[in-house]
């Protein structure tokens, strides 16, 4: 790659807003703006359920900065979170609107889960060539996201609560010096809810800890950091030791003492007592602080996201498309074996189904990724697991997927579950143009069909032959004898809904054995009427 791209990332947290700007080139990214503004959106949000006008009128102004900004350092491909202030809040539509008329900049509204992957992300990304510790925590002004590595089952799980310095301060009350009633209840709660979220786990000893007040906190209780490493951190016997001297302490006591500014020392006391908290919880006896966030994430996903394969043939394209496309189920620990079997059979039905369908043929390897992601989701949450799958579809690295492919890939995602009118209601409200959408309802039906029929994830079927039989298609489903049994029909076609209305016909399902090559030594003798008695592929059994 020769050419320079320019990215950018704003995370709109509950106590600041913050953007990066940063240049995409061979040798990677090249941070060469970045700035942190103090509109804190959680101000009202936890308690009144509402973004106020001025907190609004002050996010805009600060939107429109930002839009300079991009426009000075022809920023070429952005994107814009917010997290658990903007959730939260009712009102959060006006907000939306207006940033994107007035400011010209689209923001998208993250969960918590979504949080707590980013954050993993760039944590992973900031070790670099060593494992990260095992537990990744995000204080942040709503929500603390914590994430924990399981080396039993070789994968991250992780969990988001209603834990914020911002939501505590407004709730609670705690604005100035904190007394011992109010730090006793902060610990109660924060140790109540971590219990019944959290699975019990004791001695975890080092944890990365990112946000604000974990990089504040790394300054005041500054350690020897981790052994061999440069990296700042703090103890936790050093943080409850200073512990009496920052609660006792004023909002102006606090920034003359520790030299921060008056929105950080609003928050720090609770931000201390969150951390302790979690610490003696989770058995963390030090803490350090990458100094990372969800800004640095979204900035590598978006540069993962670029093509850096130019000028291959259209077949190697697409069989590299593929292939990242597995390498990113792999990288967030996805079991493809399902998705593997769906594409098989998505690809057969597209295919063997070119006269019914009528797709040109490069959207044939949109709906092979499409099926091998479809249920990627599921590594964020089981539950509503294809909204996930669109989402990460939509922003993860899939390099060598064109955004317009990128787009139809998120919404075929989105639309693989329930009726066929929720699927087409998926498309009908999508960002695909108008004159795609016909093309992405047939995409579905196929990728609908093919899900069902791999019924209960078993992979019992090692091909399909699709055909035309008058008004009805004809799927002959091969199977190995050892995957026998009985077979519901109804139950490998519960997803065919979409597929008959949109193409206007029945389909049949017919079961066939595959051909097996004759032993050279015992070569089957000749019958009578000149033919064989091997099973074509796709005869059907009466």
């Amino acid at each position: 790659m020769t050419t320079r791209t320019t990215l950018a990332a704003v995370d709109a947290g509950s106590n600041a807003i913050r953007v990066v700007i940063a240049e995409w080139t061979a040798a990677g990214l090249n941070r060469i703006e970045a700035e942190r503004v103090p509109v804190r959106l959680g101000h009202g949000a936890f308690t009144r359920g509402v973004l106020d006008n001025d907190t609004i009128d002050a996010a805009v102004a600060a939107f429109q900065h930002f839009r300079a900004a991009f426009d000075r350092h022809a920023v070429t491909r952005y994107r814009a979170v917010a997290t658990s202030a903007v959730r939260t809040a009712d009102n959060r539509d006006v907000l939306l609107h207006r940033l994107a008329h007035e400011a010209g900049i689209e923001l998208d509204i993250i969960d918590g889960d979504e949080e707590a992957r980013l954050i993993r992300k760039a944590v992973t990304h900031a070790f670099a060539s060593r494992p990260p510790p095992r537990c990744v925590l995000d204080l942040g002004g709503g929500s603390l996201e914590v994430n924990l590595y399981d080396p039993a089952r070789a994968r991250w799980r992780s969990c988001s609560a209603p834990i914020g310095t911002v939501r505590l301060l407004e709730t609670m009350g705690l604005d100035g010096a904190i007394a011992e009633d109010g730090a006793g209840m902060v610990r109660r709660y924060v140790a109540t809810l971590l219990q019944s979220v959290m699975p019990p786990i004791r001695d975890l000893g080092i944890a990365a800890a990112c946000g604000g007040n974990a990089e504040a906190l790394a300054r005041i209780f500054p350690g020897d950091g981790e052994s061999g490493s440069a990296m700042p951190g703090f103890e936790l016997a050093a943080l409850e030791r200073g512990l009496p001297e920052l609660l006792a302490l004023s909002v102006d006591g606090r920034m003359e003492r520790y030299g921060v500014r008056r929105d950080r020392a609003e928050v720090l006391g609770v931000a201390a007592l969150v951390l302790a908290t979690v610490g003696r919880q989770l058995g963390i006896t030090r803490f350090l602080a990458p100094g990372v966030g969800i800004r640095e994430a979204v900035l590598l996903e978006l540069a993962e996201a670029i093509d850096e394969a130019p000028g291959q043939s259209d077949s190697e394209k697409d069989k590299a498309v593929v292939t990242a496309a597995r390498a990113f189920a792999s990288r967030v620990d996805h079991d493809t074996s399902h998705g593997e079997q769906v594409r098989r059979l998505a690809r057969a039905l597209f295919a063997q189904l070119r006269d019914l369908h009528q797709l040109p043929e490069h959207l044939g390897v949109v709906l092979e990724v499409a099926a091998l992601l479809h249920d990627v989701g599921e590594v964020v949450h089981t539950r509503g697991h294809h909204k996930h799958s669109e989402y990460m579809i939509r922003w993860g690295r899939i390099p060598g997927l064109a955004d317009p492919d990128r787009e139809l890939v998120a919404t075929l995602a989105r639309g693989h579950r329930k009726s066929a009118s929720e699927a087409k209601r998926v498309i009908a409200e999508s960002t695909l143009p108008k004159d795609q959408r016909g093309a992405a309802r047939r995409l579905l039906a196929l990728l609908r069909l093919a899900d069902g029929i791999d019924s209960g994830h078993r992979q019992r079927f090692d091909g399909v032959v699709a055909s035309r039989a008058g008004n009805a298609v004809v799927l002959d489903l091969v199977t190995a004898a050892e995957r026998g049994g009985a077979i519901d029909v109804e139950e490998l076609l519960r997803k065919r809904d979409l597929f008959e209305e949109e193409f206007g016909c029945t389909l049949q399902v017919t079961f066939g054995r595959p051909v097996l090559p004759a032993a050279p030594e015992r070569p089957e003798p000749p019958r009578p009427d000149g033919g064989s008695s091997a099973r074509s592929l796709g005869q059907r059994l009466r």
